[in-house]
């Protein structure tokens, strides 16, 4: 966690430089406040990345934080190079060999080239994401594979996530920007199921 004097001291600043480095404390902590705009998360991840060498980081929250509210998270920036730096920072890492992975997309992400960050090694998963959740409103879904090399992989599998079945999901976080050979196994109609 940073401390007030890792960071320039914030009695002096602005509210809403206040606000940018809490949210930067408590980000690192496995804390996310959805209520922050989304003009608040780019300068919070920016104070990151600058502050990086400063910062205490609890790994293992931030990861479960992750699993719960990454797609927030990615939808509150909109720029997923930046979202990665920061993950770079605040997951657990990854030193193993590289993988084969899937995901099941939303077709329309993925026409747009905006593929997800979480895969895995399963394919029978990744198709009923293509198939269920992915297609709901998105025109359909589409499951991907791709070689993730290990520099790719952000963190592996956390089986305590507080998600329910995020275990046996196997959920690797990769960059995707850093994947391989991403190739399109299936295209999955539109689900007029709701989600739960």
């Amino acid at each position: 966690m940073l401390d007030d004097t890792d960071i320039d001291d914030t009695s002096h600043l602005p509210p809403s430089d206040e606000i940018i480095v809490q949210a930067a404390k408590d980000l690192c902590v496995g804390k996310y406040n959805c209520d922050l705009e989304k003009h608040v998360w780019r300068p919070v991840f920016n104070k990151i990345i600058s502050s990086h060498m400063k910062l205490t980081v609890n790994q293992n929250k931030v990861h479960k934080l992750w699993h719960v509210s990454g797609g927030h998270l990615r939808n509150k920036t909109r720029d997923d190079a930046l979202l990665a730096s920061v993950l770079r920072i605040l997951l657990p890492g990854y030193t193993g060999d590289g993988l084969t992975l899937f995901r099941g997309e939303c077709r329309s992400l993925y026409d747009s080239g905006q593929i997800g960050f979480c895969w895995t090694p399963d394919i029978e998963i990744a198709r009923s994401f293509a198939s269920g959740v992915n297609a709901i409103k998105s025109g359909g879904g589409v499951l991907l594979k791709a070689f993730a090399p290990g520099n790719s992989i952000l963190a592996p599998p956390n089986s305590s996530g507080r998600r329910r079945n995020v275990a046996q999901e196997n959920e690797y976080t990769c960059d995707p920007a850093a994947l391989d050979n991403i190739t399109v196994v299936s295209y999955h109609p539109h689900s007029a199921r709701q989600e739960k």
